[in-house]
């Protein structure tokens, strides 16, 4: 994103070269989009988090994404350095069976306390969680040391 083709506001405007001064919100929503999609994957009863996390993003956080399994991500903390990924979950509805994982390799994941007996398939590595309506749900993945290398 260059300042030629952005307000500070990320506004983009319909002229880049900012006669019209008419705003396009297009940019806007699908630079958003796609960030929201590299930090959060979802469909029928599937969450992967940061399933394309750009490598400079070496820790962050962020709050209130709404997946498209009923459940909602109320809190997305991730610090590679530390190796350590948070996710907390509150389902919309009941009995909600949720495919949960990770975009990058992960050796641990705890919820609540206790350790989780994640599944594999050709997908790779998951957990399988059965929500109920308001009851949140931290998960925190355990991921591997890289013996010097850099993620």
């Amino acid at each position: 994103m260059t300042d030629s083709g952005y307000y500070a506001s990320l506004m983009t405007d319909h002229d880049t070269n900012r006669r019209c001064n008419t705003y396009c919100s297009d940019t806007l929503f699908g630079a958003f989009g796609a960030v929201h999609e590299s930090l959060l994957f979802s469909n029928n009863g599937e969450i992967e988090v940061l399933p394309a996390l750009p490598s400079d993003w070496k820790s962050g956080s962020i709050k209130g994404l709404m997946a498209r399994t009923r459940v909602e991500v109320k809190e997305l903390n991730w610090n590679i350095e530390s190796r350590i990924v948070k996710v907390k979950l509150v389902s919309i509805a009941d009995r909600n069976e949720i495919r949960l994982s990770a975009g990058m390799p992960w050796e641990k994941a705890i919820a609540d306390g206790c350790e989780l007996k994640f599944l594999h398939d050709e997908k790779g590595d998951y957990l399988s969680l059965l929500m109920d309506a308001g009851r949140e749900v931290e998960v925190v993945f355990t991921l591997p040391e890289m013996n010097g290398k850099k993620r």
